[in-house]
């Protein structure tokens, strides 16, 4: 009885107007204009026109239509889609199933139209007041909001440009330190090579420095073994001159009778004396002549065959010497150990100013958000849940004093961090930062998705853009305290 009284209900809702089936659009109404056939009305499935039923099966709380096209305005067919007129308010579609089922969904339908007449009061007049006074609220916080997110856009600006410009200065401080190097070590070439050119090839003598030493030793060595033996003989003489000068010939001494004739033979036959020092003299005097010759004399050395590079060297140097007489080398007011300690300073101050490059070029790419915003803010500080946490953007995250993470990325709207302190037991500790629109900057939520993996929500005016009137009728919430 009351499955017949609804039906009869819904036959009248639904073939008092040919313009106006329940739960369809204005728009959409002229879809379920009959087809009046030999005086009776008929209507197709909207997706399946070879189903024809007649116009009192539309909205009969039974599902004909394969698409669920004959039910729009009750919960009989699935996947449907009922649409609410909201007069005084903005006018929206429900989920099929949520039709008739006894509950007033005026976030959907304020007129209450989704459920049987009486059922739901028509709150579209409240509805929208609240939604006018909510606008009203986000106008003029966005007003405020996007003013903040200039300045924070400037701020951002600004300190992209201070990297700027030190990398330009660390650039052209590297390049004259690079430059005070060059010249200093051109300094010391020349001095290296102005002393190259400036010594005196080496004499003969100097070659043969050791020879004529050895050559001197062993004259002296002779010299003196000479003058040993010429003392021996001397002294072997006078003996058998003492000998033969006293010898007593009545003493019958065959032995002494004969060496006594034979001394006195050597002496007849000895030829005149020549003094053999002055044969060595004579020696002496030529090897010191020879020494003096050598040491006139230079030396040249091996011979060597010229590579390519020594031959370049020797016709250039032959071209200047040649040619370029009047241009005297640059004299240097520094010696060779001066300047390579100047060189080993530099070499330093290089390798130190070119780290500070790398490092502020790679600040300059790192991917810092839309318009750099990123570098807008310093640490942001908070306590929450007994914790105290603190976040640097693109340096890190600390919980305390244990460090979440290191600034790794910014990917997706987040900023990633990675490789912070090891969890008891675990792995070592990451997170990541999510941004929404709103009065901040403000750390707004902390949870652990993940073992060791933290998810913080910052909200911020940075993150706030105009919202068109879908964005704000999307946000809008009803507060049901008030109605």
């Amino acid at each position: 009885m009351l499955r017949q009284i609804i039906c009869g209900t819904l036959l009248v809702v639904a073939t008092s107007s040919a313009n106006s089936i329940v739960g369809v659009s204005p728009e959409d109404q002229h879809l379920y204009n009959p087809t009046i056939i030999d005086g009776i009305q008929y209507w197709h499935c909207l997706n399946d026109s070879s189903i024809r039923l007649t116009y009192d099966q539309i909205n009969d709380n039974y599902c004909d239509c394969p698409d669920g096209s004959d039910e729009p305005g009750t919960n009989a067919c699935p996947d449907t889609k009922f649409y609410c007129t909201n007069k005084g308010h903005f006018s929206n579609y429900i989920d099929g199933f949520k039709v008739n089922d006894g509950v007033c969904d005026y976030d959907y339908c304020c007129d209450g139209t989704d459920e049987i007449d009486g059922l739901c009061q028509n709150k579209c007049g409240e509805i929208h007041q609240q939604y006018i006074e909510y606008k009203e609220g986000v106008d003029k916080f966005m007003e405020t909001a996007l003013k903040n997110k200039e300045k924070y856009l400037q701020i951002a600006k600004g300190r992209k440009d201070q990297l700027i410009s030190k990398q330009r200065k660390e650039q052209n401080q590297l390049s004259l330190l690079k430059k005070q190097w060059e010249g200093l070590q051109l300094e010391l070439e020349n001095n290296q090579l102005q002393a190259e050119l400036e010594q005196e090839e080496p004499s003969v003598y100097q070659a043969l420095s050791d020879k004529f030493n050895d050559l001197n030793q062993k004259l002296q060595v002779n010299k003196d073994s000479v003058n040993s033996n010429n003392n021996n003989i001397e002294t072997l003489e006078q003996i058998l001159r003492t000998l033969s000068n006293n010898y007593n010939p009545n003493f019958n001494d065959p032995a002494v009778k004969e060496s006594i004739n034979k001394f006195k033979q050597y002496i007849s036959n000895k030829q005149q004396h020549v003094d053999k020092r002055d044969i060595f003299e004579e020696t002496q005097n030529v090897v010191d002549k020879l020494q003096e010759t050598a040491k006139s004399l230079t030396y040249g050395g091996e011979i060597v065959v010229p590579t390519l590079t020594n031959t370049i060297h020797y016709y250039f140097q032959l071209f200047t010497n040649t040619f370029l007489k009047s241009q005297q080398p640059k004299v240097s007011h520094f010696s060779n150990n001066e300047l390579s300690g100047q060189i080993d300073q530099l070499e330093k101050q290089i390798k130190t100013l070119a780290n500070k490059l790398k490092d502020t070029t790679t600040d300059l790419n790192t991917n810092a958000g839309p318009n750099d915003i990123l570098r807008a803010y310093d640490t942001i500080n908070k306590k929450i849940a007994g914790y105290h946490y603190r976040i640097n953007l693109l340096n890190s995250i600390y919980q305390d004093d244990i460090l979440i993470g290191r600034f790794k990325e910014y990917k997706d709207d987040k900023v990633y961090f990675d490789y912070g302190s090891r969890c008891w037991n675990g792995p070592q500790r990451s997170g990541d930062v999510e941004f929404v629109c709103g009065k901040g900057p403000d750390i707004v939520s902390v949870s652990e998705p993940q073992k060791c993996h933290y998810h913080f929500i910052i909200q911020g005016e940075s993150w706030c853009n105009v919202l068109t009137e879908e964005e704000v009728r999307g946000n809008f919430k009803i507060d049901y305290d008030k109605l």
